[in-house]
């Protein structure tokens, strides 16, 4: 499953904390394993019900609000870092799983 996960989530690899990391991917091993759905299922599935024919993917979504995740971070420390540090690893690992990194703050 391990492989399964990184296959859906490359972004992964952006979260410098090896500890966190692993946490995210533990947490997306597990969900897998609990749920009736495929790894190869939320690359077909839509993201929402709410549009008749969506045809963006679940994890076209997911991965896009990860990306905007990550952009966002850096232009806060670009433009606010010196008063407001910002943990970009918190910040990227909230968007896989808010449970994680509420935990780590």
């Amino acid at each position: 499953m391990r492989e399964a996960v990184e296959q859906l989530w490359p972004e992964i690899q952006w979260i410098s904390d090896a500890k966190l990391r692993e946490q995210v991917t533990q947490a997306w091993i597990k969900a897998l394993e609990r749920s009736p759905l495929k790894p190869a299922d939320l690359n077909q599935i839509p993201f929402t019900l709410l549009v008749p024919n969506c045809p963006i993917t679940f994890m076209e979504h997911k991965r896009c609000v990860v990306h905007i995740a990550r952009d966002s971070a850096k232009a806060m420390t670009d433009f606010m870092g010196r008063a407001l540090p910002i943990d970009s690893d918190v910040v990227i690992a909230a968007r896989f799983s808010p449970t994680l990194a509420i935990a780590r703050i």
